[in-house]
């Protein structure tokens, strides 16, 4: 097959019988049966389309190169940022083509990483490679690590227990837990983590799967999950004896609970949100009888947003926006709640977004001014700042702890790997204490033939707004209204997306002579609750009109043009460049849709999905239906009548249990239907991952071939040239 043949695509079929009420809208849904992934009719589906997308993927000519290439400049260590326990030193690391990060152990800061002890090996769990770690947690006295292992990326989790001096595991194992903080009390004996109701029961059918290649083969799992609940477990006791502190029924069904434990062991904190919003009620109990637990209602509004940070006695500190959008450091005495003591201020510009404890004293703050990282240290008792660390501009994340007097500060961008330092906070505050700890060297491409460049486009719909757009490209590159343009943007659930370092990206930049651009559209946190306010729910239009803004700014200043263009987003992602593709067809030339969310009349029927009624609405309630969602949802608004529409690649994967892959079947099978016979003979694919969910945990070769299908389809289709 040649890429520029016609594709011909499978027939699916279509009942028409299938109709849905909305409020006295009558709606057709005639792939509904795509919503079941383990019926054999969507298996067939499933094979049938993983036939034309793999045909026409592999039949681009530069395909086997650029995956070569990225394979050979991917090959490099990488390292997390490390953290301290009982006076030794963890972290990640992949020797370049792992399929999991392996985690370290080092006894000093004296020693070569090269002299580190390997904890824990993903790599050995599966055959495939698709078995992963998908959080762990230290006991306090550094001794026992319990870590959660999910399987070809469900969000659905075994949690397991290792002795850390002997490596030898424990005998007690939590299956069926889900999104959970693994929580110890400061005693080393137990935990608390998070499960939904009957999950334990459920568990049962795990002994029934099929072993295939190494691995337990399981069916995803599609159902609502709704009552979550939080459990405590001690160490070397039956789970049947574990203790139930939380369980969100009744009121409390929408609610998504987080649990932390004080670092001084005397409290048990609970934030609860509605679901995936960010303002938060803050309940917290006085570390006793675990058996009979009586929260106590510190904040019981959903106004504002609070972190806890620490505890002193009765103190708490908090981070919140409440009475301040940029966020800012309180105190509050437990005993005298009302009265609010104001440690660190709102900064009048820039976003506080992280604090930490550390070393007893001081507080370790890092700002977000206009999307690039500022780390701060400030004093605990008065609230004073004692340095601004000089750190080159990029995207900061750091690791302390406060009995600790190291840090560690982790800092990328678009064109710089991560480089890792360490200061020893009980010796000095100056520049000249921030030690480098390991610095990723990459030497695939000549990095200093590139620059980055941040605009501010003015909003077409409100001329107040200014939208920040990072822009990587070659430094040689010229505005010509030809170079091609890969557009990325997530706009959604108050999320940053801040500079990053992908080796897929400068390849795409070097190859095919490439700008990356990356638009931080309202509804992400870019500039706090606001930002994603004016970007959420009836306002969601904003973050489509952001992204149709930046698209005309790239082709009125004559980087490329609409034909050259495209966009490409994954989960709410997904959903931002579906929709544009819909409102604007003739603004791009291709799109590239991530596992997204693209049925807004079921999604929050599924798995989590209920939790995201906050974001946007549900159609279930009349107003949020008729007001935004029925002409927002990108599979109910594909254009019926086009005359042109930007080429489509839809990913997803069939154990993706967060955003289901019936979004993505019902979709491409519509947009098939609907748009087949369009004259300009633009691909309409989907590539379906097997046995990977919605992202985390991809082993390494997956990562890969998946990055360069996408930068290759989005070459192709934009007519760019490849440079060897």
């Amino acid at each position: 097959m040649s890429v520029t043949d016609p594709i011909h695509y499978s027939q699916i079929r279509r009942d028409d019988n299938v109709i849905d009420d909305y409020h006295s809208t009558q709606i057709h849904d005639p792939y509904r049966w795509l919503e079941d992934p383990g019926s054999v009719e969507t298996e067939e589906f499933v094979r049938a389309q993983n036939v034309i997308s793999q045909k026409y993927l592999k039949s681009i000519p530069y395909r086997e190169k650029f995956c070569e290439h990225l394979k050979q400049v991917f090959n490099i260590p990488k390292f997390s940022c490390p953290s301290k326990y009982a006076g030794k030193y963890y972290y990640h690391m992949n020797t370049g083509l792992q399929n999991q990060d392996i985690f370290y152990e080092l006894d000093s800061l004296d020693k070569s990483t090269d002299e580190a002890q390997i904890i824990l090996d993903p790599n050995t769990f599966s055959e495939d490679g698709t078995v992963a770690i998908q959080s762990m947690s230290f006991s306090d006295d550094g001794k026992t690590i319990c870590y959660a292992v999910s399987d070809a990326g469900s969000d659905w989790s075994t949690v397991y227990f290792l002795d850390v001096a002997s490596r030898k595991k424990h005998a007690d194992v939590l299956e069926r837990t889900k999104f959970s903080s693994l929580a110890w009390t400061m005693d080393n004996k137990g935990i608390f983590y998070r499960t939904y109701q009957d999950a334990r029961q459920n568990s049962e059918q795990e002994e029934k799967n099929e072993i295939i290649n190494g691995v337990t083969s399981r069916k995803i799992e599609i159902e609502r999950t709704d009552v979550q609940e939080i459990y405590y477990h001690r160490l070397g006791t039956p789970r049947g004896e574990d203790i139930c502190v939380v369980r969100c029924e009744k009121d409390l069904s929408d609610y998504f609970f987080s649990i932390e434990t004080s670092n001084d062991g005397l409290y048990l904190i609970a934030s609860i949100r509605l679901g995936t919003l960010h303002e938060n009620r803050l309940w917290y109990y006085r570390l006793g009888e675990i058996e009979k637990i009586e929260w106590i209602k510190l904040i019981d509004d959903l106004k504002y947003t609070y972190e806890f940070i620490t505890s002193r006695e009765n103190k708490f500190y908090l981070k919140t926006n409440m009475n301040a959008k940029n966020y800012r450091l309180i105190v509050i005495d437990i005993e005298k709640p009302t009265e609010i003591i104001e440690l660190i201020p709102e900064h009048s510009e820039d976003l506080l977004e992280d604090v930490k404890c550390v070393n007893q004293n001081y507080f370790l703050c890092e700002y977000l001014s206009h999307v690039k990282s500022v780390l701060y240290l400030y004093d605990l008792k008065t609230g004073q700042q004692l340095k601004k660390f000089n750190l080159s501009i990029g995207n900061i994340q750091t690791w302390g702890d406060e009995r600790e007097n190291e840090i560690f500060i982790r800092i990328e961008s678009f064109l710089s790997p991560s480089a890792i330092y360490v200061c020893d906070l009980n010796k000095s505050f100056s520049d000249d204490n921030l030690k480098l700890f390991k610095r990723v060297e990459f030497n695939g491409i000549d990095l200093d033939t590139m620059t980055t460049e941040q605009v501010f486009v003015k909003s077409k719909q409100d001329e107040n707004v200014k939208i920040p757009m990072f822009l990587v490209h070659k430094k040689s590159m010229i505005k010509n209204g030809e170079n091609p343009v890969c557009l990325y943007v997530y706009g959604g659930f108050s999320i940053s997306i801040k500079p990053f370092f992908s080796i897929a990206t400068t390849l795409w930049i070097h190859h095919f002579n490439g700008v990356f651009a990356v638009v931080n559209a309202r509804g992400g946190g870019e500039y706090g609750e606001e930002w994603h306010k004016s970007g959420y729910r009836e306002k969601k239009w904003n973050t489509f009109y952001d992204v149709c803004s930046c698209s005309e700014y790239l082709i009125e200043q004559n980087y490329t043009s609409a034909s050259k263009l495209a966009i490409n987003g994954g989960s709410n992602g997904g959903l931002t460049v579906s929709v544009c593709a819909n409102l604007r067809p003739d603004l791009f030339g291709t799109v590239v849709i991530q596992v997204g969310v693209l049925d807004l009349y079921r999604y929050h029927k599924w798995t989590i999905g209920h939790y995201w009624i906050g974001e946007y609405g549900s159609s279930d309630v009349k107003e949020d239906f008729d007001g935004w969602i029925k002409n927002i949802s990108p599979l109910h608004n594909i254009p019926k009548n086009s005359s042109i529409y930007p080429s489509i690649m839809v990913t997803t994967a069939d154990h993706d249990d967060r955003v289901v892959p019936g979004h993505s079947f019902k979709y491409i099978a519509q947009l098939q239907h609907q748009l087949k016979d369009l004259k300009n003979n633009r691909p309409l694919i989907i590539r379906i991952d097997i046995r990977a969910g919605h992202g985390s945990g991809k082993p390494t070769v997956k990562r890969i071939e998946e990055l360069s299908d996408i930068y290759c389809f989005i070459a192709h289709t934009l007519n760019a040239t490849f440079i060897d």
